[in-house]
This record gives C-alpha cells, sequence and structure tokens, in this order.
C-alpha cells in the first residue's frame, strides 16, 4: 500500500539565502577546495614520510579547508531536502523556518493537541498555523514561507489524519490560498479544481452560497465552499449539532425554458432517489435531494481521504500493485451498481471521482446525475472529454462506458497524466515515451498484461470492450495474483 505524503519546500528568507549564498560560492567549496585539500593531502603524506616539519605545521590549514568543504556540501544538501511532510504518521517541520533554525523537525500527531491558524486580514503576510504541543509549547509556521497551493492541501490533510484537533480558524485559509495564488505564477489546489469545473458547464451568473447560509428548514448550515465552477459547487455543510455532510449543488440557466429546466430537475431527483437507495461499502452515501431557491440540491456522506488525482497530482504515477488493489475494489462496487435491479451508471468514472481513505479503501463519489441534469437543460455535453467513452458523449451511455472510463482512469493512474480523448490508450507505449523525454524521472513499466487490459477496457466501440465488470473482474484478480507471486 503506497503512503500518502504531502511535501512542499519552505520558502524562508534564510533559507533561500543560504542556497544562494552557497550556489555562487560552490566554485569555491565545492571544486577549490577538493583539490587543494587533495593537494595538500598528498604534500603532508609526502613530509610524513620524509620529516618534514615544515609542512607539518600546516596541517590546520589543511583541516580547516576540510571542514569548510564538507559543511557546505552538508548544508547544501540539507537545504536541497528541507521541506514541510505530512504523513499519516505526522508532520515534519523544515529545518529553515523564517530566520531560525529548527533543530528537532520531526513531531507525531500524538504530540500535537490543537491545530489553530492565527490570521489577520489586514497584515496576511503576518499569518501562520499554530501547532499546540503537548504537555506545552508550540510551533508556528508562517504562510509567507508556504506555497499557496501547498496551504488547502495542508488543511485537507489535517482534517484527513487528525480532524479532531482543527480549529475552525483553520476554514479561513482557504480564502488565504486564493489570494496568494493570484499573486504567483502557481496555481492552487482549489484553481485546480475551479478550471476542471469550468471546463465541465458552461458559464452562467452564478452566485456560490456563503459561509452561515442555513437551508432545508434552518437544518444545514453552510461551513465552507469545497470546489465551485460555471453551474455546479460543492459545499462542507454542518447538518445538527455535529455531523459533517456535502452539499451538491446543481444550478440550470435562468435563460433555459421551463419544460427543459422541469424535465431535467425530473432526471434529478430520480436519480437522486435512486442512489439513496444504493447500500454499498464502496459509494458515496446519497442522504437527500430536495430543490430550494430554483437551485437543485443532492446531500451526501463526508468521506475523509485523499481523491486519486491528487495522489498522483502529489506523488506521481503508482505502483501497478497498489493501481490493482484499487481496481479490484472499482470493479466490485461498479459490479454491484450494474447488476442492480435497476442498474446505475455511474457516468462519471474519474480520478477525482474516488476517495482513498485511510484503511486503503476506494469510495466512488459524485455520481454524474447533475452532468445529465445539466445536459439535458443546455442540449450541451458536459463531462471530462479524457475520460469519456464516444458512445456516451452521443448520449448513450452503458455499462460499457463505465468500463471505458475504468480504464482511463487506470491509465492516469499508471502514466501520470490524462489519456488522449476518444483513443485507445496504451499504458506500455506512453510510459517509455515519458521516460525517454525524461529520464531523470524514470518511472517503473506497468507489466505488458496490464497494458493490454488497459488497451482492451477503452476500445472505441463497446462491442469490443470487456462486456461486463463481472467479466473483467477475475482478470484484474488474476493478475494482481500473479504479480504478488
Amino acid at each position: 500500500m503506497a503512503d500518502l505524503l504531502i511535501k512542499s519546500r519552505s520558502k524562508s528568507w534564510l533559507r533561500q539565502y543560504t542556497d544562494t549564498f552557497l550556489n555562487v560560492t560552490f566554485p569555491l567549496w565545492g571544486l577549490v577546495s577538493p583539490i587543494v585539500l587533495c593537494i595538500g593531502m598528498f604534500c603532508l603524506c609526502t613530509a610524513l614520510l620524509q620529516g618534514t616539519k615544515n609542512l607539518l605545521e600546516h596541517a590546520a590549514f589543511f583541516v580547516l579547508i576540510a571542514v569548510y568543504s564538507l559543511s557546505s556540501l552538508l548544508l547544501k544538501r540539507a537545504i536541497s531536502n528541507d521541506a514541510l511532510i505530512i504523513t499519516k504518521d505526522g508532520i515534519t517541520l523544515p529545518i529553515f523556518s523564517g530566520g531560525a533554525i529548527r533543530l528537532k523537525t520531526k513531531l507525531p500527531w500524538q504530540r500535537i493537541s490543537l491545530i489553530d491558524a492565527d490570521l489577520d486580514i489586514s497584515q496576511p503576510d503576518k499569518a501562520s498555523i499554530k501547532l499546540l504541543k503537548s504537555p506545552r509549547g508550540h510551533e508556528s509556521m508562517a504562510l509567507k514561507n508556504l506555497e499557496p497551493d501547498f496551504i488547502e492541501q495542508l488543511v485537507m490533510a489535517f482534517r484527513m489524519w487528525v480532524p479532531e484537533k482543527c480549529s475552525p480558524q483553520l476554514d479561513q485559509l482557504q480564502g488565504l490560498a486564493r489570494l496568494e495564488s493570484r499573486k504567483s505564477e502557481h496555481i492552487s489546489y482549489t484553481d485546480l479544481w475551479e478550471d476542471e469545473l469550468s471546463r465541465r458547464f458552461c458559464p452562467t451568473q452564478y452566485v456560490a452560497l456563503e459561509a452561515g447560509r442555513v437551508l432545508r428548514n434552518n437544518t444545514l448550515t453552510v461551513v465552507r465552499q469545497l470546489a465551485t465552477g460555471g453551474l455546479s459547487a460543492l459545499y462542507l455543510c454542518q447538518q445538527g449539532a455535529n455531523k459533517l455532510v456535502v452539499l451538491k449543488e446543481a444550478c440550470l440557466p435562468q435563460q433555459s425554458s421551463e419544460d427543459l429546466k422541469e424535465k431535467a430537475r425530473e432526471l434529478f431527483d430520480r436519480e437522486a432517489k435512486l442512489l439513496m437507495k444504493v447500500d454499498n461499502p464502496g459509494v458515496v452515501h446519497v442522504l437527500d435531494c430536495f430543490t430550494e431557491g430554483g437551485r437543485n440540491y443532492m446531500l451526501l456522506e463526508h468521506v475523509n481521504g485523499i481523491d486519486l488525482w491528487q495522489l498522483v497530482h502529489q506523488n506521481g504515477p503508482q505502483r501497478e500493485t497498489d493501481v490493482l488493489e484499487w481496481a479490484i475494489q472499482m470493479a466490485t462496487t461498479l459490479k454491484y451498481l450494474h447488476e442492480r435491479e435497476i442498474p446505475i451508471i455511474h457516468r462519471d468514472v474519474t480520478p477525482d471521482n474516488m476517495i482513498l481513505r485511510n484503511d486503503g479503501k476506494v469510495i466512488l463519489v459524485d455520481f454524474g446525475a447533475a452532468n445529465e441534469l445539466i445536459s439535458n437543460a443546455t442540449g450541451t455535453f458536459v463531462g471530462k472529454h479524457s475520460f469519456i467513452a464516444p458512445e456516451q458523449l452521443r448520449g448513450k451511455a452503458s455499462a460499457q462506458s463505465d468500463i471505458y472510463s475504468f480504464g482511463c482512469t487506470l491509465y492516469f493512474l499508471l502514466v501520470g497524466r490524462d489519456p488522449e480523448a476518444f483513443s485507445t490508450s496504451n499504458v506500455r507505449a506512453d510510459q517509455i515515451a515519458f521516460n525517454e523525454n525524461k529520464p531523470e524521472n524514470k518511472i517503473v513499466l506497468a507489466s505488458e498484461e496490464m497494458s493490454q487490459l488497459v488497451e482492451a477496457c477503452t476500445q472505441l466501440e463497446a462491442r469490443d470492450r470487456y462486456q461486463s465488470m463481472a467479466q473483467l473482474l477475475p482478470v484484474l484478480k488474476r493478475l494482481s495474483a500473479h504479480l504478488a507471486a
């Protein structure tokens, strides 16, 4: 099982100045000093053999050169590896933090009693995250020393691994991350979400729900927005006293005809009510659906974890053994959906709709009901084109369409990028091309059998693919057992 890891280099001015100084003086400590040291050691050895005392008296000079060269090398190595790292076990703080050097960097989650944010919108440069340690003391991380996209990943990691230790103040970091991302060339995780959703949905005069808004007869309170774009949004909401849920909204364009709006709402309600009857550990639970203020909502279970898109975005292509483990879980879940009395087609089997929990279980989320709703209302297809089967584009989604998207998802996990839209994917050929173009980031090639499986799943004609998940599952299990052996 691959360990989840979130990592970002510190932008501390001390680290940057030290790194610049070492780079400028590299010819001195990296080239001249070692050469002088080698010559000096040779001369000293000769002096020892011949008993020449005047050379021995200069031994201290050569020792200083050795210390300078070695310490510069070690410091350069420390700077290169200096990063803020978060895993399921704890947090590793950067050695260089602001204008100070930290000696003890590893902090297990057990040592942390509270994760708080010290924010002042009028002075964003002084904003920081505070880790209160048990039994006493604290560590502070200035947000200006972190990459903007990392700030949101950081909050997600805190909420995934230690949600009970997170202060409500952390919710305000999302706004600061957006502000900082606009000041730099970096794209934040939220911006990536918005970019993806804006490609899915056409523009409209859409106004998102603000934090604190109450819905459903005051039973739901919006905590914060998780993602938004075009005609859809996801919100983290509080239901009752302490239950967290996710609210998915689909908002139709006001210019759509009333007949189209009504037809789309009926489709949305029918599918939402159908999903509410699904009870499977591999599927996010749909708790409710309702319409309020001309907007259609679906209430979903809140799942702690990291989506597979983000996992690959942070860690690169995944090992084939891990991909197979997730693939078997996903195929089992899709088999359950496809074989129900009224078959359920997911329509949106993509890496960002698969959440990997801490226990290694993969959960399918975000069914394509909202996509169908908007497609029917606008007459324009919406969806991720790199993962969509050709027949689904023509409005004829089937179980084989999910199999196509499933194969595209396996390709993404193994290669680390989206497959070419409306094409048959060849994992090994693209991995070989990647290794030739970037030998410094070489990735392990998938097996021929795995590549052939993905190719069979992504055939352009539905009749040429695996015809069901029941047919595909034994192949995945045999391949997994073969690799394990």
